[in-house]
């Protein structure tokens, strides 16, 4: 989760959320990297750039399932699994990890487009 509070705002904000926004927010945290400020704008501490990847990542979906109903888009995340960036000390193989992934890649028309899931199951973004 993002923890700035702005940048939650806008990703959170689905009916006003475009491409332009997300970029104000990967904008905001570039300019906050750069001066050094990001624990005191709120940023997260560890991990910071990839959290705000992701989260922009996933915002991005939503636009992306918005402009183009008649397809199934949705963002996954696979849980803890032991890849080279967590050192292998995840919890899932990674053909555990990546069931998941294929499942929504697979499901059929007309399936639920737009969402999160975490695993197998829905979550908030």
């Amino acid at each position: 989760n993002v923890s700035n509070e702005w940048a939650k705002g806008v990703f959170s904000d689905v009916d006003n959320l475009t491409e332009e926004r997300i970029d104000e927010v990967l904008k905001e945290f570039i300019k906050d990297y750069e001066e050094g400020s990001l624990e005191r704008k709120g940023w997260p501490r560890f991990l910071a750039a990839y959290i705000v990847a992701k989260a922009s990542m996933n915002a991005y979906t939503r636009i992306i399932a918005k402009k183009y109903p008649s397809f199934c888009i949705n963002c996954v995340c696979p849980g803890y699994v032991k890849t080279d960036i967590t050192a292998n000390t995840g919890f899932f193989t990674v053909e555990e990890g990546a069931s998941n992934p294929v499942r929504l890649a697979l499901l059929p028309n007309g399936s639920p487009s737009g969402l999160f899931y975490f695993r197998n199951e829905v979550s908030s973004f």
